[in-house]
Parts: structure tokens; sequence; C-alpha cells
């Protein structure tokens, strides 16, 4: 009936190995080891970017005996607005911001941190483009479409599937019933679908930070603040009469008490979605910038001592990266289970209903 441990614990260390691989001897690049700087990797790991970079091939040397490296990227294309050229569209060459700030420069924009201008007029430019991270989201959502479209037809051919609607099934009735119904009561069945979508959602999303694919989507602030503000959304217009009363004429309390109680429950409105963003994002962000620091030890002692003290370092970078990835896979459901559980205690408590003139009889 089950697999044997054998059958999970070796695609796991493959997965764990490919990941360390991918970064050591592809992404952390040895050109110079003066050139070598933690923070730089680090950021330029975690923020967005108008291209998709995967890896970098080694491919001879320069005539100073440096590596010459080809980096394998997806350039993604550059969606501008401004009142004076209107919608343009158009690819940038290069994968460093210097040099997609060149490229973007003969096109007649001006580029520099994020921050896009046009040349002449120095107007600043809407950006719709179509960004590494907007990607990325875009591939899990359709993923998660096609393995749960996949599922329901295993349910309609068969009350008894297996494969993975047998191994989703645990999860999803987890959520409703542990999750979901206790803190939604009878509004549950009319949530049910959105808490799923949120859930599964992240999970996937922090699954796929973890392959070697220089990926960092809940890692970025904007997606998880994005997930803040659709549940911000939904439990503020779903909450009920008593619900605002409770923040705007705190009830059953002196006149003077109310006063203070105003500006602390308005507080909460927004201290709620900026704890789920920032929860999210901090939490996800840790997890990389560990791993990264954890490989680049390899680096800073070859950097600082010699080439012999970075092999000597390296096992020990390269076994606590394995122990902090194999957490990160705890910690990718976890981060999901938490968001979805506290969006449904945030809505809950919005959705409930108070009988004063009962309570007080």
């Amino acid at each position: 009936m089950f697999c044997k441990p054998n059958n999970y614990i070796r695609p796991f260390l493959i997965f764990l190995f490919s990941f360390v691989f991918n970064f050591t001897f592809i992404n952390a690049k040895e050109e110079k080891a003066s050139d070598f700087s933690v923070s730089e990797l680090m950021f330029h790991h975690i923020k967005d970017s108008h291209d998709w970079h995967i890896a970098d091939i080694p491919s001879g040397t320069n005539p100073d005996g440096t590596t010459r490296y080809i980096p394998i990227a997806i350039h993604l294309p550059w969606i501008l607005y401004s009142s004076e050229k209107g919608l343009d569209i158009f690819f940038v060459e290069g994968h460093t911001e210097e040099e997609q700030a060149k490229s973007a420069e003969q096109k007649g924009y001006k580029y520099h941190h994020g921050e896009i201008h046009e040349t002449s007029s120095g107007v600043h430019v809407l950006d719709l483009s179509i960004t590494k991270t907007s990607l990325q989201m875009l591939i899990v959502a359709l993923l998660l479409i096609f393995l749960f479209k996949r599922a329901a037809n295993q349910y309609n051919e068969n009350p008894l599937p297996k494969g993975f609607a047998s191994f989703m099934e645990p999860i999803m009735v987890f959520v409703r019933d542990e999750v979901v119904k206790p803190n939604l009561g009878k509004h549950a069945d009319n949530f049910l679908p959105y808490m799923l979508s949120l859930f599964f959602f992240i999970w996937f999303c922090n699954l796929f930070g973890l392959t070697p694919l220089n990926s960092n989507i809940a890692g970025n602030i904007s997606v998880t603040a994005g997930l803040a503000i659709l549940s911000f959304l939904i439990i503020n217009f779903n909450g009920k009469r008593d619900y605002w009363e409770h923040i705007f004429w705190y009830p059953g309390v002196p006149l003077p008490v109310k006063f203070i109680m105003l500006p602390v429950e308005l507080v909460g409105v927004f201290t709620k979605p900026f704890a789920l963003t920032v929860r999210l994002f901090a939490n996800i962000s840790a997890g990389h910038f560990m791993v990264l620091g954890l490989i680049s030890l390899i680096f800073v002692f070859s950097k600082g001592t010699s080439i012999s003290a970075g092999l000597g370092i390296a096992p020990l970078s390269i076994f606590f990266s394995l122990f902090i990835l194999s957490l990160e896979f705890l910690v990718a459901i976890v981060q999901a289970y938490v968001f979805t559980l506290l969006t449904c205690v945030f809505l809950g408590s919005a959705l409930e209903e108070h009988h004063h003139e009962e309570a007080h009889h």
C-alpha cells in the first residue's frame, strides 16, 4: 500500500544536491575572488527582474584569464506606457542591470534601479512588463489548474482514486475541517474555494522557490502584499454590522473609552494585512538568505585566505545548506497553513454576529 522509504528519500536527496550544485558551481561564478559579494548575490536572488536568469554555463576563458560564462536566461517583454509614446512593447538584451540599462537607452528609455523614465523628457513610465516573478506565478497557477482538473477527473472516474488525487484529499480535508470550518462556521462553504486556492497557491509557490530555477515568489514582498490585500478586501467587504460597530463605536464601554478604542481598532484593521504580508515574506526570505549565506562561506574563505580554505569549509557549508533546505520543505507548507489560518480567523471575527440584547438579558 505504501511505498518504501527509499522511494521518497532518493528523489529528495537528488533534488537537494541539484539545488546546491546549481548554486555552488553555476550561480556563484568565481570569475575573480575580489569580485564576489555576498550581499550583491543575495539581493540579486531575492529581487524581481525583467528576465528569468536560470544559470551560467562555463565557456572558455577571457583574455585576462578569468572564466567566461554564457548566461541561460529567458528574456521577458518590456511593456511600457507613457503619455508621450503610448504603449510600447520591446525586448532588451543583457542580463545585468548595466547591460539592460544600455539596451533600454537605445529604445529611448532610462533604466536605473528599477525606475524607468523617458530619456528625452524624463517623464515617468508606467511599467506593465511581465517580470520573472509574475511569470513564475502564472506557471504555478497553470500547474494548479492542471493538477486539480486531473484530480477532479479521477474522482469522476473512480470514487476511490489513486495517485495525485489520493495524495491531495487528506490535505484538502484537513484545511476544510481544521482551518475553515472551526473559524467560519456556517459560512465555511461560501469561502472554502478561496481558502483552498490560497493555501495551495502559497504552498506551491514556496515549493517552486526550492527548485534550482532562481525562483523567489513568496520572498517578494509585492506578492505577499497582494495576497494580504485580497484577504483584507474579503474580510472587510463581508464584515457584519457588529464588526464595524466594534471598530467605530465599541459597545458596552463608557463614552470616554470609546474615543480611546476607536483609533486602536482602526489601526488594527490595517495591521492584520500588514502582519500577513511581513510574516510570509520574512519567513520565506530568511530561508533563502540562510542557504545563500552558508554556500557563500566557501567563496568568502577562498577570497580571504586561499582556495584550500574554501574547499575545507565546503563540506560543512553544504551539509548545513542541505539541512536548512530540508527544513524549508516543512516551512513551505507551514507558512501556507498559517496564512490561511489567520485569514480565516480574521474573516471569522468579521462575520461573527453578537446579540447584545440577549446577552444583556
